[in-house]
């Protein structure tokens, strides 16, 4: 007999069909322990809305019939306090019991000496026997220490207190445990004259509580305002026990938590452990009271369908699992017997005869796509040696691209150097001029005539702005590469940035060029902007005018719109040719490589204009010389 361990190792087939079952198996666990889980929420869910609804019922009955008491009791309020005789009070209990069927009972108190003729003491009591009702003045105790009257007296206002036992000897009582809604009573003074009681039986309230259940062993309980039963199902609980002392809080925690939590006036459910049985307990406020109603379903009764279900599913899970097991194994065996013969064939290629091809399959499953493989196999080497001249093609081509990129990187390069060397130029000019004025005045300040210290004065200010220009300019070159934005959401005085731009115009050399100024703008005019960069776009487009102002007259127009402010700069110079207009605006360019400047100007103001929240433009109809036009929000 072989060993079954054997079996299996040497069995492909019994290897493979195991392996499916497990896969199968895990899944099915997997996804049956996700619907039974899923299943056992949307129970839970169902039972939790079934109780909740129900309970909520319950409690608006409750609160109905209490509200009918009070309306009841108000109504006759008034009239008892302003006709304080025996009968008026004795005709006012009879009337409350008798129109409302519900009631159990009525009660007027009075204040001793109230009624002086009845020896100080004085109340009179209403009490319904089967369909009867039976009315008494009663006789001589004490009862102004009643919780009944002592507690609404106390507190000043109506209220309900807790269930008691209001028996007394010789008196017309209630045999049965009451709860009693209770009213103080005052004359029209204010004064305090005694308390009218209107009474329900606490079985009465019991059976309406219990008339409905959604589990055969769920049952509803009632709590007092101290946590005593007056609805349970066991009697021996009811007054004498409270949901505190009925279990040892140490045992049972999640009772004590429940009990304080409805005691509390909370909403909500629970799962405690109640005399052995698990169980999920609904609870809610009685409103108008400081009672609190809960349900109790045992978690057995709730979730009995889904058991039962479970007992049903298992045993045809594995009966099925069994079965699957079977039908795979021979399916399996019977499709792997080609792979025997491909096994063959697969060695006799692996000995070196790539040349042998392995005819085509025409099966439509994995052992026909395994065979069809080996047989293209030839077919992809050639296609690889294929792939392999291609992709050295494509390096090539690679190769020749990095060799331009390189050429670009070492012409970007060659314009760096320029544009230093072009930088050096243009600030040892000015430098110059400074160091030699500076070593005349040094030497010779005593000696020469005022007008020329002045003068000589004067041109080192204007080359130390050219200076401080031109580092402006490096400056917004690397603001620009950071991509940093404006501020322009301060008040600025646009006439001072404006006269601020003419200043510096007037001061750049040569003085002689005259700027033709005009606007509409009116004496003081604010809008949100930044200041800065307003003044070193007027600054740039005045002094670059004033550069190439062949006829010596710059045209400056401001002029205002509801929505926009329109800066327009005119010179007659020798203006921009067609081919280069293009290229104005891009970073280190320059028209005439021998003027001023490091053909920064012109991009950083296109720039500047844009981070204003407005737009530049170079005017392709002005042909007389240039005209750049700048716009920005008049807000």
């Amino acid at each position: 007999m072989k060993n079954p361990y054997t079996n299996i190792t040497h069995s492909l087939s019994l290897k493979l069909s195991l392996g499916i079952l497990g896969m199968v198996l895990l899944m099915f666990i997997l996804c049956l322990g996700f619907l039974f889980e899923r299943s056992r929420q949307l129970v839970r869910q169902e039972a939790t809305e079934r109780a909740t609804h129900l309970l909520d019922n319950t409690a608006l009955r409750v609160v109905k019939y209490l509200t009918e008491v009070e309306t009841a009791t108000d109504n006759i309020c008034e009239l008892a306090a302003t006709n304080l005789t025996p009968d008026s009070l004795s005709n006012y209990t009879s009337r409350v019991v008798e129109l409302n069927p519900n009631i159990n009972g009525c009660s007027i108190t009075l204040e001793p000496d109230i009624l002086p003729q009845q020896n100080g003491r004085f109340s009179v009591y209403t009490i319904r026997e089967g369909n009867k009702t039976e009315t008494a003045i009663e006789g001589d105790y004490n009862y102004y220490e009643k919780v009944w009257y002592k507690t609404p007296k106390e507190k000043g206002n109506a209220c309900w207190v807790d269930p008691y036992n209001d028996f007394n000897e010789g008196t017309l009582s209630s045999p049965v445990m009451i709860a009693s809604y209770c009213k103080p009573l005052y004359s029209r003074e204010g004064r305090f004259i005694g308390v009218i009681a209107t009474d329900l039986s606490i079985e009465w309230i019991s059976n309406t509580v219990s008339a409905e259940k959604p589990y055969p062993h769920s049952y509803c309980i009632m709590l007092g305002s101290d946590g005593h039963y007056f609805v349970h199902p066991d009697r021996l609980r009811l007054i004498n026990q409270s949901i505190s002392s009925s279990f040892n809080p140490k045992e049972h925690p999640d009772i004590e938590k429940l009990g304080k939590d409805m005691t509390s006036g909370k909403t909500g459910n629970a799962l405690v452990d109640i005399d052995g049985t698990t169980s999920t307990v609904f609870y809610r406020p009685v409103e108008h009271t400081g009672w609190s109603i809960a349900l109790v379903c045992p978690e057995e009764d709730i979730y009995s369908a889904y058991n039962t279900l479970t007992y049903i599913v298992t045993p045809i899970l594995l009966i099925g699992l069994l079965l699957m097991l079977f039908i795979c194994r021979k399916s399996i065996k019977h499709y792997i017997e080609p792979l025997d013969r491909l096994a063959q064939q697969a060695h006799h290629i692996a000995e070196g005869n790539f040349d042998e091809q392995i005819p085509r399959s025409d099966r439509k499953d994995v052992v026909g796509d395994l065979q069809n493989g080996f047989a293209a196999m030839q077919k992809t080497i050639n296609e690889h040696v294929t792939n392999i001249q291609r992709v050295n093609e494509e390096t090539e081509k690679r190769n020749e691209e990095l060799i331009k990129a390189n050429q670009l990187a070492i012409e970007a390069d060659k314009r760096k150097d320029n544009f230093v060397h072009e930088m050096a130029l243009q600030i040892r000019t000015p430098l110059n001029i400074i160091a030699g004025f500076m070593q005349v005045l040094q030497k010779t300040y005593d000696s020469i005539p005022k007008e020329e210290v002045e003068k000589s004065i004067k041109a080192m200010s204007q080359n130390a702005f050219t200076i401080k220009r031109m580092a402006h300019m490096l400056f917004d070159v690397t603001w620009r590469g950071a991509q940093k934005k404006l501020d322009i959401t301060k008040e600025v005085e646009l006439n001072a940035v404006i006269n601020e731009a003419i200043d510096d115009f007037n001061e750049k050399t040569p003085h002689e060029t005259i700027l033709n100024y005009t606007t509409n703008l009116p004496t003081e005019h604010y809008i949100r902007s930044n200041s800065l960069y307003l003044h070193r776009v007027l600054r740039e487009l005045l002094i670059n005018a004033k550069k190439f102002a062949s006829e010596g007259a710059v045209n400056f127009d401001v002029h205002m719109t509801d929505d926009v402010i329109r800066f327009t700069i005119e010179d007659h110079g020798p203006g921009i040719p067609e081919e280069e207009r293009e290229h104005v605006f891009e970073p280190f360019v320059k028209l005439d490589n021998f003027s001023e400047g490091l053909g920064l100007g012109l991009g950083l103001t296109l720039q500047h204009a844009k981070n204003l929240g407005g737009s530049m433009i170079l005017d392709p109809d002005y042909k007389e010389g240039v005209r750049f036009i700048v716009e920005i929000p008049n807000s």
